[in-house]
């Protein structure tokens, strides 16, 4: 067998693999969406997916693992979106960022709601680690409010590491609520940026203070 005909069938074996590790995933996705992630089980996943089970503990591994493989690839699509909204003020920096998250949670609003309920409950968005998603999404208001002091719309009385992480906090509170179905997905984003504004207001100079004022009465009366 010559070497191009070995390669040949391993690109082939390549692009097979690659063809049942996307159906285990989109198979995995749509139960967790479906049912909930306790619904997962590897046996129904393997029937659904027209696969053995030890393929999929070969290709991907167990339950965890999946879970892992799909977290992760939230995390950088949230990342995208995230890194979009660093442009613009700070105010409009905020707003893009969670009208695009709401946007994209309701493309698929079933598997954001289960995925995001897995993802706390197994630790995998776990605030210890400085590569995590926390480490990563608590960036961004920290820049934000640094840039806003600099703008002189902060006083910098309370120091952006101290005020963006209360921040981040406030879209982070207002999505959980969101995906335990306590509330839809406007009022995410009512929720999230009255939450963002506050914060703001607690550190902010006079007349930036009375926009964010102006701006909040008008979500909460939204």
């Amino acid at each position: 067998m010559t070497i191009e005909m070995l390669s040949s069938r391993e690109t082939t074996r390549s692009k097979n693999m690659a063809k049942r590790r996307e159906a285990i995933l989109r198979e995995a996705r749509s139960l967790i969406a479906n049912e909930g992630f306790e619904a997962l089980k590897i046996r129904d996943l393997a029937a659904r997916a027209g696969l053995t089970v030890p393929t999929i503990y070969n290709l991907i591994g167990g339950k965890n693992e999946i879970l892992a493989v799909i977290i992760n690839a939230l995390v950088a699509e949230l990342r995208i979106i995230q890194d979009q909204a660093r442009n613009g003020g700070v105010e409009e920096s905020f707003a893009t960022l969670i009208n695009d998250l709401a946007d994209h949670f309701s493309k698929d609003e079933a598997f954001f709601r289960a995925a995001f309920i897995a993802g706390d409950r197994s630790g995998l968005f776990e605030q210890s680690s400085d590569k995590g998603i926390f480490a990563h999404f608590v960036q961004q208001p920290i820049e934000a409010c640094a840039q806003a002091v600099k703008e002189g719309l902060l006083r910098g009385q309370i120091p952006p590491e101290v005020l963006g992480p209360q921040i981040y906090g406030c879209y982070r509170l207002a999505r959980q609520d969101w995906a335990n179905g306590y509330f839809d997905l406007n009022e995410f984003r009512n929720q999230a940026l009255i939450g963002v504004f506050l914060c703001l207001a607690s550190d902010a100079e006079p007349t930036f203070r009375e926009r964010l004022l102006t701006q909040i009465a008008h979500l909460a009366n939204a």
